[in-house]
Formats: C-alpha cells, sequence, structure tokens
C-alpha cells in the first residue's frame, strides 16, 4: 500500500539572518496536527513553538524573534534573557565563580559579580551548534544537533562533547534528550531556557494557571545563592493547588520528588485559548522562573518581551551542587555519558497532573 506522505511529520530549513557575519539557519519540525517547532543552529535556540488553539487560532507559545540578527542585537546581549536557549556546561549560579574537584578548586569566569552563571560570559546559548541528524516520519519529526566544548572553557576542564535531540511527535510533545561525554572529570548541568505564554494577545501571564508537584524549595541567600538548605515550600510559592500566578514573583529551585519521573511534575494553562502545556522530567529539580527581571523590548508581530510575559520551566541539576556538600553532585566522571530529559507536552484540553 503506498503511503499516506500527508500524515508524515516534516522538517524544513530555511535562511535566518547573520550573527556576528555568519549565516544562521532555521530548522522547522511540524506535524500533521499543524504544530511546529522551530529551533536555530546558533545555540541551539528554540526561536518558536506554534500550536492552534480551540477556536483553531494559531498561537505563538514561547517568546523569541524572527531573525537571528535581533539575538545578536546589543540591546539583547546586554540583557541575555536567554530565550530558548540550551544553558552550559553549568546552568545556575556557581558560589564565588569556584568549586571543588578532586581534591583541587576549580576557578571558573565570574560573570554575575564574582560569581559564576550559566556557564560562563560566552555559554552553550551563544556557541554554533552542528547539525548531527534528522530524522521525520508518521510518529515524529527529530533534529539533533552537536558541539564541542574545548578544556579550559570558561575555566570548566575536560573536552566535552554535547548533542540535544529536538522531537515533535504526532501527539504534540515535544521531547528534549541531553547527552554529553567528557575526557576529564567536569561539571555538567544542562537545561532548556524556553519562556512559556499560552495566552493569544500582548499580555503577561498573571491569568495562567500554574500547577506544580514539588513540595520543597532549595532555600537561598539574599545573592539567591544556595545556603545548602532545602525546606518546604512557602506559601507564596506553593502552586499544589493550581491557581492563577497573578502577582507572584517566582525565582525559584523547586526539589521534585522521586516519584515525579516520567509524571508529570508541572503545568500551564492560558484561559484565553484553553492551551495547556505540562512538563516532565528525569531530572531532579526544576527551576520555575516567571521573568521577573526581563527587559522591555517590542517585537513586530511577536509577543513583546516585558517583565512577567512568559513562565521558565528549567530541568537541571541541584543548583551550586559542587559547593554544598549535602546536595547530589553535577560531576561528569571522564568517559562517563550524560543523559536527561525534558518532556513539554501541549493540549488543547486540561492536563490532569499525576502525583503517585
Amino acid at each position: 500500500m503506498k503511503q499516506n506522505k500527508q500524515l508524515l511529520c516534516t522538517i524544513t530549513t530555511q535562511p535566518f539572518g547573520l550573527i556576528d557575519g555568519e549565516s544562521t539557519t532555521l530548522w522547522t519540525l511540524a506535524n500533521n496536527d499543524g504544530m511546529q517547532v522551530s529551533i536555530m543552529d546558533f545555540g541551539a535556540i528554540i526561536t518558536s513553538i506554534v500550536m492552534s488553539d480551540r477556536n483553531n487560532q494559531p498561537v505563538e507559545c514561547v517568546l523569541g524573534f524572527d531573525n537571528a540578527e535581533s539575538y545578536a542585537s546589543n540591546n539583547y546581549r546586554s540583557n541575555n534573557p536567554h530565550l530558548g536557549a540550551v544553558i552550559g556546561r553549568h546552568a545556575g549560579r556557581m558560589s564565588h565563580a569556584r568549586a571543588p574537584l578532586n581534591h583541587g578548586l576549580v576557578q571558573l569566569t565570574p560573570n554575575l559579580g564574582e560569581h559564576h552563571m550559566h556557564g560562563g560570559y560566552i555559554g552553550f546559548d551563544q556557541k554554533w551548534w552542528t547539525v548531527k541528524a534528522t530524522h521525520a516520519d508518521e510518529h515524529a519529526a527529530s533534529i539533533t544537533l552537536q558541539l564541542f566544548s574545548p578544556d579550559g572553557e570558561e575555566g570548566y576542564p575536560g573536552n566535552l562533547n554535547v548533542q540535544v535531540c529536538y522531537t515533535l511527535t504526532a501527539n504534540n510533545e515535544l521531547n528534549v534528550n541531553f547527552d554529553a561525554q567528557s575526557d576529564r572529570d567536569t561539571f555538567i548541568n544542562l537545561t532548556q531556557h524556553s519562556y512559556f505564554n499560552l495566552a493569544l494577545h500582548e499580555q503577561t501571564i498573571s491569568q495562567h494557571q500554574l500547577w506544580l508537584l514539588p513540595q520543597e524549595i532549595i532555600v537561598t541567600d539574599k545573592d539567591m545563592m544556595p545556603t545548602g538548605a532545602i525546606s518546604k515550600v512557602p506559601a507564596a510559592l506553593d502552586f499544589y493547588s493550581a491557581r492563577p500566578i497573578a502577582n507572584s514573583i517566582i525565582d525559584s529551585a523547586y526539589v521534585l520528588p522521586p516519584y515525579s519521573v516520567n509524571n508529570i511534575s508541572a503545568r500551564i494553562s492560558a484561559p484565553d485559548t484553553g492551551l495547556s502545556m505540562a512538563v516532565k522530567t528525569d531530572a531532579p529539580v526544576m527551576v520555575v522562573y516567571n521573568a521577573q527581571h526581563l527587559p522591555e523590548q517590542q517585537i513586530p508581530q511577536r509577543k513583546s518581551l516585558r517583565p512577567f510575559a512568559a513562565i521558565c520551566f528549567e530541568p537541571q541539576g541541584f543548583t551550586d551542587a559542587p559547593n554544598q556538600p549535602t546536595f547530589p553532585n553535577n560531576i561528569l566522571r571522564a568517559g562517563v555519558v550524560f543523559k536527561q530529559h525534558i518532556t513539554y507536552i501541549f493540549s488543547r484540553d486540561p492536563i490532569l497532573p499525576v502525583t503517585s
């Protein structure tokens, strides 16, 4: 029987502009439901996720730009909110830009005052990734990008090879799979940094309903550095009973319970579109950030950047783990393969959390 090609998921490419004089390419994964996910080879950045709502109106579900030049502008780079990018080698903060490893002390580049943040001055979000493979069939479309990070980059030991595979399935799931391997012991803490807004029109996400599974949180000091303590989630940050985000300020590392692996650990929904998104991961921590520090910037034909315009779900390891002996470490031993996955599940119907 001849295959019905209309049912195939697809991959298309197009030029996306210049960054530092080099040409970028945009890869767009699409399924038969009309959902599209676009990825740029610079930063392995998700530039766009489009899905139609319950009224069949296309909704842009993430913040981003429609050309590469905007990601390279001085205005954007001076603030660098890491829109849609892969973060590495080590997401989050590293206290005093140093950490113990094998009876020595690794000195990292301080790019947040005296501290280290999101991999340094030039993290994985500002690197050129190489497309290693693509695949499309009736079930999914995927693209695998790879990056080489040399020994000593931003202070990290070891030659590190990293891959990220983005897969859009026929049933509107976006899977993000990381793997990495180093020739020396090093630190690793990768995540995806998309900013989600499921509403149709220009607005904040204050009316989005948010549900979070975790009941524990990493305690931080005035500089947002972990103290080493883990506590019960305070009432202001407790979304175990789903409620509108409203005026909440969220920039916290939630500790995921062991039974959350492969179960839904977070969910948002927008009342005007009916769109929902749920998150699954095998990472032990999920940083949730509703963009209070996002700089203001108007973007033609896209949702504007502004404080509280979106929310990030960043599954990862424990923040500042190398400096916190009570935390599970983020050390990648030489020759060992690091693996981690995230699944973002999009739907036009409520997505019920699984709690056991």
